[in-house]
């Protein structure tokens, strides 16, 4: 059985302990068994990227281009590979997988282009023969912290972007599916992106979320995940003055009108409240239908659901 370790300055390190990935849908299918890391590979991969940062941040606008469409089509070529280990570790079907891998190396590709469209202004000034010129640059070292319901995709969608514009990175991916984001990882080990510029740091969240969100030497966190875990995060990143993104659970209505097409509606409503099991942020879990397609909606919602 493989052994995977964390990705910290271009080199694969193994931290104190290893857990096995189950499969949930059978528990005798383990696809390998993950590091588990401390608040020490934390300092080591923040300590790489921060060595990292300088030239990445001023290097080529093409040469990032080129790594992130050499990840995404990488990942395309092996989106049925990629998505079969998705479903094994987190649970979806094989064609859900299949499509979020996809997903994923698309996403590379978009910000592939985006690198070579970075904007600015210039603007006048109220005084003469001034000019005002606004440009954007990269912010540094960014925390990245994955939920397990798209282990390929979200990390997809915060990765690319932040290495698109001049960021290095380091992740911590959620611990019940490394899989993915080791996968994930070992596709950009390989793919002249410079060693340091992005790091994998696996384990649990309490311990290795924790020293991210807290070190000094990151400057911008991004998490998806639990209503609880992402309020204590804002807090501690107010505290520090670290720029914060948080995407997090809600409570979404989906709302039918009498003019509603009733089937399209029963099948969206459906699909949105129970695919994935209704883990996803966007999930509806409560329904407001007016009264002139009310009963039957119900009617259709019902058949539907048996």
């Amino acid at each position: 059985m493989q052994n995977h370790d964390n990705l910290i300055g271009g080199e694969w390190r193994a931290g104190a302990s290893y857990s096995p990935n189950v499969n949930p849908s059978n528990l005798g299918d383990v696809l390998g068994h993950y590091t588990q890391g401390d608040a020490s590979h934390v300092e080591a991969a923040v300590a790489a990227a921060t060595a990292a940062f300088p030239a990445w941040a001023t290097g080529s606008v093409q040469a990032r281009s080129d790594a992130l469409d050499k990840i995404g089509n990488e990942i395309l070529a092996r989106k049925e590979e990629l998505g079969t280990l998705l479903a094994r570790e987190e649970g979806k079907t094989r064609a859900e997988g299949i499509g979020e891998a996809t997903r994923a190396g698309q996403i590379f590709k978009f910000f592939a282009g985006e690198c070579l469209r970075l904007s600015g202004e210039l603007l006048p000034s109220v005084r003469p023969n001034i000019g005002v010129e606004i440009t954007r640059e990269p912010v540094g070292v960014v925390g990245l912290i994955t939920p397990w319901n798209f282990p390929i995709a979200i990390p997809a969608w915060k990765i690319a972007p932040a290495l698109a514009f001049g960021n290095c990175v380091v992740i911590k991916p959620a611990d019940l599916v490394p899989g993915c984001a080791w996968a994930l990882a070992e596709i950009i080990s390989r793919s002249d992106i410079p060693a340091g510029v992005f790091n994998l740091v696996m384990g649990r969240g309490s311990v290795i979320g924790d020293a991210l969100v807290n070190h000094p030497g990151i400057h911008a966190i991004s998490f998806t995940g639990s209503v609880g875990v992402g309020r204590n995060i804002a807090v501690q990143c107010v505290k520090n003055g670290k720029k914060v993104q948080l995407e997090m659970g809600g409570k979404n209505p989906q709302v039918v009108l009498d003019d509603a097409d009733l089937a399209q509606a029963v099948e969206l409503s459906t699909q949105s409240a129970f695919y994935s099991t209704g883990q996803r942020c966007t999930a509806s879990s409560r329904l407001i239908v007016t009264e002139g397609i009310y009963p039957k909606f119900i009617a259709a919602m019902k058949e539907r659901m048996a």
